[in-house]
């Protein structure tokens, strides 16, 4: 199976009614990072069962990932057979529809970050001053980069609380948001290194979880969120029920308290089987 940014497989059935919104992670989560845990995913079974079962549950499922949209496609394709109803990329800044198995951005999420004031400018800005401060950053590679998202490594060291905290409080005069999230060595990332990504106020994975409840006019409590590691925490915290699949990085789990018992997909269907 091949496809393009702009042709995927078919979407799962929108529902007449929608009663449940699931929120997926990618990598790690909905799409395990290493081709040689592929065969442990578990996809058959949920889109077997999102076929089935969705339409008749009024399940809403999509992706809130941090990747970005061409790499979310590469990394889908040849793995799934039914494409998600939403796809949120690059870190919650860029959002789309998928109908007919077509990619459609959001007019509404588009005039969030217009009205935003986001300059890329500032974030330039930002990162000239962080650098002429001392603060090392490296620049991720291009699948963590987007339109409206810059993702920088920096390798964990005795001064990162006060680097942290200089550089939000320089982020917040630029109306920039900031997020410091610990790497996930299992999703590529490097060991003993933070993100730290720049991207409009307005946006992130707990942004996009407020946003699907405004589209679907649902409470927070219809909203199921699903990932791996600490970079999904602020999408639990919006969502009604957050779940670490079983797979998920032993650093998040300890945070949270608990993880699911199965991993990927199979950690998924495995609570939205109960959805009513």
């Amino acid at each position: 199976m091949h496809f393009s940014v702009h042709k995927l497989p078919i979407e799962f059935p929108l529902p007449p009614s929608i009663r449940a919104v699931v929120c997926c992670d990618l990598d790690e989560t909905y799409i395990p990072f290493s081709d040689e845990n592929k065969s442990l995913g578990g996809v058959a079974q949920l889109e077997d069962f999102l076929a089935a079962e969705g339409e008749k549950k009024g399940i809403l499922l999509g992706w809130i990932t941090g990747t970005n949209l061409t790499s979310a496609l590469r990394k889908a394709n040849g793995y799934i057979s039914r494409s998600p109803n939403f796809l949120c990329c690059s870190l919650g800044t860029e959002f789309y529809w998928i109908k007919g198995g077509k990619l459609v951005a959001s007019a509404s999420w588009e005039e969030r970050i217009r009205r935003s004031g986001y300059c890329r400018n500032n974030v330039d800005e930002i990162i000239k001053a962080i650098r002429e401060h001392g603060i090392s950053l490296e620049k991720q590679p291009d699948d963590y980069q987007g339109h409206y998202k810059i993702s920088f490594y920096y390798q964990i060291r005795e001064e990162m609380q006060r680097d942290f905290d200089w550089i939000d409080t320089l982020t917040s005069k630029y109306q920039i948001r900031v997020l410091f999230t610990k790497c996930n060595p299992a999703a590529g990332d490097p060991a003993d290194c933070y993100d730290v990504e720049f991207i409009p106020r307005c946006c992130g994975k707990d942004e996009a979880v407020s946003f699907l409840m405004e589209e679907t006019c649902l409470p927070k409590e219809k909203v199921f969120a699903f990932g791996d590691s600490a970079n999904d925490f602020p999408m639990f915290a919006r969502a009604g029920q957050g779940y670490l699949v079983a797979n998920a990085d032993r650093d998040a789990i300890k945070k949270h308290g608990n993880s699911l018992d199965k991993p990927y997909c199979h950690g998924i269907l495995s609570i939205i089987e109960g959805i009513r």
